[in-house]
């Protein structure tokens, strides 16, 4: 994870922008309900791939909700540990190995082994819950 860097060159203030959050939740409403129909353990690496489409989104609509947008993964998880300490070094730990795990999927075919899903896919949807916490209440003004 890369310590969040407002001053970055991946990274913009912007105007609080609640229509992409909400659409971003939506995306990941439907990205959910097609976890629930992928079996398992053949289906693995794409499973984990897509829990960590689902948070790279939930994080991008809690930044566009607060101002900022990044073209960085590894700043979108710097970002939720500078800026919401309700996140564990535990969790933001899984946040970071998703985030490797979908790049070593994405450029050099690595298959997941289905151990570590069942290892950690409650803590997975533990997460995806508390984001989605979050933002519902950033999206309400609360925080």
């Amino acid at each position: 994870m890369e310590p969040w860097n407002a001053h970055s060159e991946k990274v913009n203030k912007q105007r609080a922008d609640f229509e992409k959050a909400k659409a971003l939740l939506k995306m990941t409403a439907l990205r959910e309900q097609r976890t629930h129909l992928t079996p398992l353990p053949q289906f693995t690496t794409l499973l984990a791939e897509e829990y960590y489409e689902i948070i790279k989104e939930l994080i991008t609509a809690i930044m566009s909700v607060d101002g900022w947008k990044t073209t960085s993964h590894e700043l979108l998880i710097g970002y939720i540990a500078k800026f919401y300490p309700e996140f564990t070094n535990s969790e933001l730990a899984l946040l970071d190995q998703l985030r490797e795990m979908r790049n070593d999927i994405a450029y050099r075919g690595v298959m997941i082994n289905p151990e570590y899903l069942e290892r950690n896919q409650d803590n997975i949807h533990a997460v995806i819950q508390k984001l989605k916490q979050v933002l519902n209440m950033r999206m309400t003004g609360q925080r």
